[in-house]
């Protein structure tokens, strides 16, 4: 496994923040990423918010904006993908959210 690119997202308050990175179709990769800080009693969410493929000549994207207020960690394999975009969902608090995408 070879690192391509690590993120860090932070918010304060009520917010989503995202981040996006760019693939090789012909490649397979690991995401990750987990929650490094949670302070306040509010909560804090990430997850995978959208995967997009080339199909031909469309890029075809499929939105994933619906997920559990509980998802403390990213932990997913992609193959055929052309991009993803990791999502921090908050409320309330202060948190913060790190990973790393990796090349297999």
């Amino acid at each position: 496994m070879t690192p391509i690119r690590t993120y860090r997202m932070w918010t304060t308050g009520t917010f989503e923040v995202t981040t996006s990175v760019s693939l090789d179709r012909r490649k397979s990769y690991l995401v990750t990423g987990y929650l490094t800080l949670t302070e306040g009693s509010e909560y804090a969410h990430i997850y995978i918010s959208t995967v997009c493929h080339v199909s031909g000549d469309q890029v075809l994207c499929g939105v994933r904006d619906v997920s559990s207020d509980f998802d403390l960690r990213v932990t997913e394999l992609l193959s055929s993908a052309s991009s993803v975009t990791i999502k921090l969902k908050t409320k309330g608090g202060r948190h913060r959210a790190e990973g790393v995408v990796y090349e297999l």
